[in-house]
């Protein structure tokens, strides 16, 4: 082999664990190394500060001999031995042993790092606090997505017992940290962890720093979430579902609490009440090629990282203390009040509501005679039933009677108001003719009421949501219920109790559809306990389901309509070809359609064409029938 004449490759191994590797192997080492040392017999002596040091050894000697090595100052590099689990992810060492030892052969690279140290044990990979978080940045051997979920599902149990310990965080000169947290994790470089990707650079850096992250997530689901979240997207994903990590870039670190907790060193559990990190020295590491560092400023203060706002402090830590982990994020104080005051003031009638109550009620009732889809939408963007409905709800999920009564009085008078204008409006209104926009709502069916659900949901997540409310808060709602108010009120005035019906049906059923998904929002949101919430939540869903009885017949109804109009659309009867067909009435069963003909077709064939569709449909039918002629 070639070699300057000052530096020499000494390979330290554990020889009984080399003799075990392929024979090119160890012909290849010895080919190309200058000596071969065994560990069982190795003196400090026998290297010298200019020789390359490659370690063939497992966690425990390295752990031991790397110190010796780094007060020399030698270059030091390693090798994948079997048993040095821990170095080998710490360190990115490749798997292949020639492969490893021909990159740090001919590496010309070297980089000062530091030999991190957790009470005075040196740590080559990571330290952990807690269980969940070696759960979820443990590399799984197997890549497929359903095992890894099937995975997570079994986890889950332990899940439920998870409680967050109390900790102090003294981060070098700072104020001590009085937080709580279900998890700590401290590594050195940025690729031992997934959790480290998620954040930092893949580099390791040349600095003595080390990252340390710190897990307090405000519920399971939300932990569920970031675990989806990493298996959809992978490592090196900068996204909001891991917000609830805080994270350090520091020198030193002392994590204690006053009581005994469990951590993990390297894959060994210990119990401790006090963890302290610090940099015990210095070496001279040739990284293997598969790692590009990233050579920083020897100024460390310029690269330190103190990310701890989302840090529970206060209230906050002692709550997520006191109990188990919630399988729901409950919404904090501030969250809490704040919400609660604006829905109170909400759930009361003012002037501005009632005004623009019957401003959109006449806009509506004025666009459905106009049969305008832009007029009613204005109506839908300036009603004012959003407040009272989304306030009902949550007084229907925490059974706050003063709450649900206000609320729902409110709601009455806004739908006592629409009525007594859409009314007054249709009788001094001289068009009495059913048009699109009216048969629309007179026959509600369950596609209706997802609707009604998706909009409840929506209202009640944008209120919820500060950030959001200003741009859905107006809309969600309205949406599904002024068109149906208006059209219910021009039927009680034209005395047509067939629109009022259909009408105040799809009217009740957003509305019930709308404080049912609403309620559940909210409790998904943390705004209840589930064993306050669950009465509320069941008298809900009961009236929601009888309500679903009459629309699931009306959803069968729209079905058959649709099998009709398909089966007449396209249909050739005589040469006479049926385009544009639309079932206007069942009771009576009328149809209107164009006819593509090649002549104009007398009575006869006329009559000809009703009788093939009566065949066609079994029933019945007035035929509404516009003529084309074929160019």
């Amino acid at each position: 082999m070639e070699e300057t004449t000052n530096q020499r490759v000494l390979v330290l191994a554990d020889l009984e664990a080399l003799e075990n590797e392929h024979d090119k192997t160890n012909a290849f080492l010895v080919e190309h190394s200058s000596a071969i040392l065994d560990v069982a017999n190795f003196e400090i002596g026998q290297v010298t500060e200019n020789d390359k040091v490659l370690l063939y050894l497992c966690d425990s000697n390295i752990k031991t001999i790397l110190p010796k090595l780094a007060k020399l100052g030698c270059a030091i590099g390693f090798l994948p031995h079997p048993e040095a689990t821990q170095a080998r992810s710490g360190y990115k060492v490749p798997k292949d042993t020639k492969e490893a030892f021909e990159e740090l052969l001919n590496s010309e690279r070297e980089v000062e790092t530091g030999i991190l140290t957790c009470n005075e044990e040196i740590v080559l990979n990571y330290v952990v606090i807690g269980e969940m978080v070696t759960f979820l940045t443990k590399k799984s051997s197997r890549k497929n997505i359903y095992y890894r979920m099937l995975r997570f599902f079994k986890y889950l149990k332990r899940l439920v017992n998870i409680r967050a310990l109390p900790f102090t965080v003294q981060v070098e000169d700072k104020t001590p940290i009085e937080t709580a947290a279900t998890d700590i994790l401290i590594v050195q470089y940025a690729h031992n962890s997934i959790v480290s990707r998620i954040f930092v650079s893949k580099e390791l850096s040349s600095e003595r720093l080390f990252h340390t992250f710190i897990f307090t997530p405000r519920s399971v689901l939300q932990l569920t979430r970031s675990y989806i979240v990493k298996l959809l997207l992978g490592a090196g994903q900068k996204n909001k579902a891991f917000k609830f990590l805080s994270r350090l870039k520091t020198e030193d670190l002392t994590i204690s609490s006053v009581q005994e907790f469990k951590c993990n060193i390297d894959g060994k559990y210990t119990n401790v009440k006090e963890l302290k990190f610090v940099f015990e020295s210095s070496f001279n590491q040739i990284p293997s090629d598969s790692i590009q560092y990233e050579v920083e400023s020897k100024d460390n203060s310029s690269s330190k990282t103190f990310q701890v706002k989302n840090l529970p402090k206060g209230e906050a830590r002692k709550e997520m203390v006191r109990k188990r982990l919630p399988f729901i994020t409950h919404a904090s104080a501030d969250e809490y009040k704040e919400l609660f005051t604006q829905l109170r003031e909400n759930a009361r009638p003012s002037q501005n509501y009632v005004i623009l109550m019957i401003l959109s009620v006449i806009l509506a009732t004025l666009g459905v005679f106009a049969n305008s889809s832009p007029v009613i939408i204005g109506a839908m963007i300036l009603a004012p039933l959003m407040s009272p409905i989304i306030s009902f709800s949550m007084g229907v999920l925490r059974q706050d009677r003063e709450l649900m009564k206000n609320s729902f009085i409110t709601i009455l008078v806004g739908v006592g108001v629409g009525y007594l204008f859409a009314i007054l409006f249709t009788l001094i209104t001289p068009i009495n003719q059913i048009n699109a926009e009216i048969t629309s709502r007179i026959e509600p069916n369950i596609i209706d009421l997802g609707i009604a659900v998706v909009s409840g949901a929506a209202g009640a997540y944008a209120f919820s949501k500060e950030e959001i409310a200003k741009t859905l808060a107006g809309v969600a709602i309205a949406v599904a219920l002024v068109p149906p108010l208006a059209v219910s009120g021009i039927g009680l005035a034209w005395l047509n109790f067939d629109i009022f019906f259909g009408a105040f049906l799809l009217l009740i059923t957003n509305l019930t559809g709308m404080v049912l998904a609403a309620a559940f929002t909210f409790l998904m949101t943390g705004y209840s306990p589930f064993k306050l919430a669950k009465k509320g939540l069941l008298i809900s869903l009961a009236v929601v389901l009888s309500i679903s009885i009459p629309l699931g017949y009306g959803f069968f109804k729209v079905v058959e309509e649709n099998k009709i109009i398909r089966s007449l659309n396209g249909t050739e009867i005589n040469n006479n070809i049926l385009e544009n067909v639309i079932l206007e009435s069942r009771k009576p069963f009328v149809i209107s359609l164009d006819v593509l003909a090649k002549s104009m077709p007398d009575d006869a064939e006329i009559d000809n064409i009703k009788r093939e569709i009566e065949q066609i449909v079994g029933e019945d039918v007035t035929l509404k029938a516009a003529i084309r002629l074929k160019r």
